[in-house]
């Protein structure tokens, strides 16, 4: 069985391959998101690049995580992992995706997770290059020494048990003192706001902070700022569309701040689901949001990565 999957696995590499290669990709780019009856300031849309068509479920990416706004892992709903480079053009706009890896994401005895254990939404890298995924389904965050590397279990605090199925555990980050924050899409039993985790090698999974509520927003996908700070990508579905925004936070340890900096609000549709972010500083020492749309294996659209610079 273990054979037949690896089989599988370099087939579809195979196929990914060469139709990222030949795929010819739109880039789109627009001017600003405008909000003129809030005091959310506009934010220039640097690119909304629409990322190749691939097979085997890769399109539905979840989660992204950069250091440098070039080199990515693009997280897929379905277990995988995609490594690449963005190719940056003037302006540092997104002018094409290199795809370099695709790794199935794995259990503790490397075996490649399946079924409701491999709904995977949120990814953060830690300062030891190692990379932490959390689920939705089975909820838990798992840590990979490498793509390809067996999964290595982080232990459970005592409410991932209690959350619902598929609106678990979404949105995941890491401070810059190692700390991992995992924040779920709802919470376990109804509370104030969003309650989040902190886990540390020290002792293990506790409670956190509690995130204010915001509307029928929903957190989807976090990441620590170059400024420290922690920015939460939000999403909104009705009947008009998709609509997302991002929060910044002050962190101290269990704390946060007081403050809600809503520093990017799209329309209605003007995006895709949104679901992954990472912020990074561009080499003009900007601060700026990375983003990822999941595709529904087409029901949304076409997946894209939507660039976002931020003005404050």
């Amino acid at each position: 069985m273990i054979a037949t999957v690896r089989i599988f696995a370099l087939a579809l590499m195979g196929l990914l391959l060469p139709l990222a290669a030949q795929a010819q990709p739109d880039t789109y780019y627009a001017g600003v998101v405008q909000h003129p009856t809030t005091h959310i300031p506009p934010v220039q849309v640097v690119a909304r690049y629409e990322l190749p068509r691939m097979s085997g479920g890769i399109n539905d990416f979840s989660g992204i995580a950069s250091t440098d706004g070039v080199n990515v892992l693009l997280l897929s709903d379905h277990g995988f992992v995609a490594a690449g480079r963005l190719v940056r053009g003037y302006g540092q706009r997104i002018e094409g995706f290199q795809l370099r890896q695709v790794a199935n994401l794995l259990d503790e005895n490397g075996r490649p997770l399946t079924g409701s254990l491999h709904d995977s939404e949120g990814i953060a890298i830690g300062r030891d290059g190692a990379i932490y995924v959390s689920f939705e389904q089975h909820n838990r965050v798992l840590r990979y020494a490498r793509l390809g590397a067996p999964a290595e279990s982080m232990g459970e605090h005592r409410d991932f048990d209690r959350m619902r199925a598929g609106r678990g555990m979404e949105a995941l980050a890491i401070d810059r003192d190692g700390s991992i924050y995992a924040i779920p899409e709802r919470p376990a039993r109804a509370t104030y706001g969003f309650p989040s985790y902190r886990w540390r090698a020290s002792d293990g999974w506790t409670g956190s902070f509690r995130m204010p509520s915001d509307g029928a927003f929903l957190p989807v996908g976090a990441d620590f700022g170059p400024d420290g700070r922690l920015y939460v990508l939000e999403r909104e579905q009705t009947g008009r569309g998709f609509r997302s925004q991002v929060r910044r936070f002050s962190v101290r340890g269990r704390a946060i701040g007081p403050e809600d900096d809503v520093v990017m609000r799209s329309d209605y549709g003007q995006f895709g689901d949104l679901e992954g972010l990472s912020v990074f500083r561009d080499w003009s020492g900007r601060i700026r949001l990375l983003m990822v749309a999941d595709d529904d294996q087409g029901r949304y659209g076409a997946s894209e990565i939507v660039d976002v610079v931020l003005n404050r």
